[in-house]
């Protein structure tokens, strides 16, 4: 039993060590939205600004009860000088006092921070909504863009290869006597500038996982342990081609959002909560009415042991008027006016901006879907172009100036091709985003 037990902890960390050599963990998109979800910081801050909302709202309504308060104390005096030649007695006093009061009117101040708690606390919600959907389309970006740069050094990788083994081929030709060693030279540069370019697509390829697992708060001593997958995302041209007709929005719809899509609907609530808070100002204009009641008694003896008390009972109304507060106010209310102007101007800026960015969305989305097209038939050329490269110079009728032409073409022509797809792909993605289709 302990010889299989062991040799399943072994496994198990073989397993592991051996996925932390590879980087072998792949990670998919939903896995990634996911792990955004639950630890990006940003859904955390509003999360917590959601939880504040909501206490300031229970706060706003307790306001409304009735406050009570109660005190006791106990009093010693010895006196220190003597009266008709005998020191007094010292004295022993008790007291306490119960009490009650309630606001009958606050010139309307309790129900407008009601209102305002409520709002802020609408737009809370909203807000934090508004975080999940941005930051999934946020990890979704980051995550095209690490495929993309995954593919291009893959594509890259593949070119060297090629160009390697026509380095191979040429250097067997020269020394078959059938080439000019010019002709090796021209092969072997090739070849180091793809070596370079082999490198910058690594490179380009780990900042954009980096990226994206920052998205994450994945600590970056744990990059090298997670890879992007195309796992649950459809890259066939054949499937893609054709969404933009599918994905593009009527006016009607757009109308619609500005109504309805929730970064719009909290900064709507927050524009309603600074007006309430104009009316909290507002409520310091006029006058006040209060009400409490009191329980209270006290007594004082000499005796410890024996203290006669005095209990009453008294009830109160307080009404308070203000008369002149150097116009603080008054002032405070233009003010909040004003903030409240700039907010609706921001409203209009954000629909407008809104707007456009639809608009450049599907501009993007009508080129990008045109550019899958060209790119199919420019790669297809391209690589055809270097097969018959190639073929005439192996039988002599050609040079290798052609090939290494022919090579470079066919590296852009995949380069752009696959920059064609994930364009599209993500013109797509970030479409549905702006049109609210997402829910998370």
């Amino acid at each position: 039993m302990k010889t299989v037990l062991t040799a399943l902890l072994l496994l198990v960390a073989c397993t592991s060590f051996a996925q932390q050599l590879t980087g072998s963990r792949e990670l998919t998109l939903d896995d990634a939205v996911k792990m955004a979800l639950d630890k990006n910081y940003s859904i955390r801050n509003a999360s917590y600004d959601l939880e504040i909302a909501q206490l300031s709202r229970s706060k706003a309504g307790d306001a409304l009860l009735p406050g009570a308060s109660g005190s006791a104390g106990y009093s010693y005096s010895k006196p220190l000088t003597k009266q008709f030649g005998v020191l007094p007695d010292a004295t022993h006093g008790f007291d306490y006092s119960v009490g009650a009061n309630i606001n009958i009117f606050a010139g309307g101040a309790d129900a407008a921070s009601i209102r305002s708690a409520g709002y802020s606390l609408d737009a809370a919600r909203y807000n934090l909504k508004w975080v999940r959907q941005n930051i999934a389309f946020n990890v979704t970006s980051a995550y095209i863009a690490a495929l993309r740069f995954k593919e291009l050094q893959n594509s890259t990788a593949k070119t060297l290869t090629e160009s390697r083994t026509q380095l191979d081929r040429v250097k067997g030709q020269y020394q078959a006597g059938a080439v000019a060693v010019g002709v090796v030279y021209q092969q072997d540069a090739l070849v180091g500038q793809q070596e370079l370019e082999s490198i910058q697509a690594k490179n380009n390829y780990e900042n954009a996982l980096a990226d994206l697992l920052f998205l994450l708060d994945v600590a970056p001593n744990d990059y090298l342990n997670f890879d992007v997958s195309l796992k649950g995302i459809d890259t066939a041209v054949a499937t893609i081609s054709g969404r933009a007709k599918d994905v593009a929005p009527t006016p009607s719809t757009i109308s619609s959002l500005v109504e309805r899509r929730e970064d719009f609907a909290a900064i709507r609530s927050n524009i309603l909560a600074q007006e309430a808070n104009i009316s909290i100002t507002r409520s310091l204009l006029l006058p006040s009415l209060g009400a409490g009641v009191r329980v209270g008694g006290s007594g004082f003896n000499t005796s410890f042991n024996n203290i006669p008390f005095s209990n009453t009972l008294s009830g109160s109304l307080t009404l308070s008027v203000p008369i002149f507060d150097r116009f603080q106010n008054r002032t405070q209310i233009d003010i909040q006016k004003v903030q409240l102007e700039a907010s609706q101007v921001n409203l209009e800026q954000s629909v407008q901006s809104f707007k456009s960015e639809i608009a450049k969305a599907q501009n993007n989305l009508r080129g990008s879907e045109r550019a899958l097209a060209a790119s199919a038939s420019a790669l297809a050329s391209a690589e055809e172009s270097l097969r018959s490269a190639s073929e005439r110079l192996r039988v002599g009728a050609g040079i290798q100036v052609d090939v290494v032409v022919a090579e470079s073409q066919v590296q852009t022509a995949r380069s752009n091709r696959i920059n064609s797809v994930y364009n599209y792909l993500l013109a797509s993605k970030q479409l549905e985003y702006l049109l609210g289709r997402t829910n998370y």
